[in-house]
């Protein structure tokens, strides 16, 4: 539960807290009183909101302790967003609006305002979208207007600690079998059966082609790149022999493009997507991989890029820990709390 509060905290990702709603039909009751620049009530009714919210996506209910922990959290964001408040740190709606529509197109066409949320929560963010996107995009402008000094004099990892790293993850940097392969392909999903005849027919005359004049291979994948073609082409793709790839391609796939030779072309292949050709361009075989070697799928990033990155991330993450345990402290004595623990509930 600590790394649960950590990861709200160290993103801020909770929602506001909001003034006593009461209606005629409820009476609210504070659970918190948080003052920094104005008094600030954070209701009975908004903490059940927010547990609840919480709780759905962990599947379970939270322990007293983890509640009272949970509230603390609440807490330090409005003493956060006061702060923000005070010292002119400002996000505007414009702003939200624009990277909320940005994390949606991310999602792929069609995702909609389920689809992000969803994502967000597999991620372990309990707030809605556009809250969790002000308190980020606050966060990151509270430390660029206070702290980009600090955030500067972070250090690139020295040659030993990418060694050290290195030696520690080695059992780990492992490229497994692999093949890279160009792939001339006709999806037939929500096809009827006539264009799935027709499509099947197209392939098979194609593959009769390029079997007997392999040259021709390069040429029709060029030709893919024309609507009026008929079918698609991809020239380079790398597949590893994984449960990933396996779950992404299907057992046929997998097992003729890692049954054949360099340069061979496959015959028509079939999925429930629909149909494929498939020339093997290169072999690699299992490899531990060094610092100098292309990190697997990312061709243009050595395994020493990636440790330094990783490296140069855990340095920002552990200065980002400091400093706001750091405003949190300060503003935990600058400010007024209080908890109402009668009101907490069970």
């Amino acid at each position: 539960m600590k790394q649960l509060v950590r990861a709200v905290l160290v993103a801020l990702l909770v929602p506001l807290a909001l003034p006593i709603a009461a209606t005629a039909q409820t009476i609210d009751k504070p659970v918190a009183t948080v003052s920094l620049i104005r008094l600030e009530v954070y209701s009975q009714l908004q903490f059940k909101a927010d547990l609840q919210r919480v709780e759905q996506t962990l599947r379970r209910s939270l322990t007293a302790d983890e509640r009272k922990q949970f509230l603390d959290t609440q807490i330090d964001t409005i003493l956060f967003r006061q702060y923000c408040e005070r010292e002119k740190i400002i996000v505007s709606d414009a702003d939200v609006n624009q990277a909320y529509l940005q994390m949606k197109s991310q999602l792929g066409p069609g995702a909609d305002d389920a689809a992000v949320d969803a994502s967000l929560r597999a991620q372990g963010v309990y707030a809605d979208p556009k809250t969790y996107i002000r308190q980020q995009m606050l966060l990151s402008r509270y430390l660029q207007l206070k702290k980009a000094d600090a955030l500067k004099a972070i250090q690139t990892p020295s040659s030993d600690d990418v060694l050290k790293e290195y030696e520690l993850r080695k059992a780990t940097l492992i490229r497994p079998d692999s093949v890279r392969l160009s792939v001339i392909y006709m999806d037939l999903r929500g096809k009827g059966d006539d264009d799935k005849k027709k499509g099947l027919a197209l392939m098979q005359s194609l593959a009769s082609k390029v079997k007997s004049d392999p040259s021709s291979f390069d040429a029709a994948m060029l030709k893919g790149m024309d609507p009026s073609s008929g079918y698609h082409a991809t020239s380079s793709i790398m597949i590893s022999r994984s449960p990933q790839a396996l779950a992404a391609y299907g057992q046929s796939f997998m097992d003729t493009a890692f049954g054949m030779k360099v340069g061979e072309i496959s015959p028509v292949l079939s999925d429930a997507t629909g149909y494929q050709i498939i020339r093997i361009n290169e072999i690699l075989p299992q490899k531990q991989l060094t610092l100098s070697d292309p990190v697997p799928g990312q061709a243009n990033a050595t395994v020493q890029d990636y440790l330094i990155y990783e490296l140069t991330m855990r340095a920002r993450e552990a200065f980002l820990k400091s400093a706001q345990d750091e405003l949190i402290a300060q503003l935990r004595k600058e400010g007024s709390v209080k908890i109402f623990d009668q009101n907490l509930g069970s």
